[in-house]
């Protein structure tokens, strides 16, 4: 398996939300474990106290989401489950990596947008860390 998307690595994702979550109630994560990508935040993914989950399957589909101008990708885990994800890569390189038939391991955390935001207090599914391998047996 090869990384090809660390979040601790996403500086302008990072500042994006910060700046989101410190200047209004619509948008951006509420803060229960720090500010997004602080310190304090690593530290709490770090000891666990925010809790990493892993997802290990297929990628299925690559395509563009939205209005046709986001790039996403679908996998179907070992266990069955089907969803989506945005296609995140720390290169143009390595971004080419997502090809479907192989296989996928995603890492995130689970963070609550502000109870103001557009979506109310759901359930956001932070991606900190993403791993492409070659085809699945």
């Amino acid at each position: 398996m090869v990384t090809i998307y660390q979040l601790r690595n996403d500086k302008e994702h990072i500042a994006k939300v910060q700046r989101a979550t410190l200047n209004t109630e619509k948008f951006g994560v509420q803060q229960t474990h720090g500010l997004f990508g602080s310190p304090e935040w690593w530290s709490k993914i770090d000891s666990g106290e925010l809790p990493i989950h892993r997802l290990r399957g297929t990628i299925t589909k690559v395509y563009m989401g939205s209005m046709n101008d986001w790039p996403e990708f679908a996998m179907r885990a070992d266990t069955g489950e089907d969803s989506s994800w945005s296609r995140y890569a720390d290169s143009k390189e390595l971004a080419e990596s997502y090809t479907v038939g192989h296989r996928i391991e995603l890492d995130y955390v689970i963070q609550h947008f502000k109870p103001k935001s557009w979506s109310g207090d759901s359930e956001n599914k932070v991606v900190i860390k993403i791993r492409v391998g070659s085809t699945a047996p």
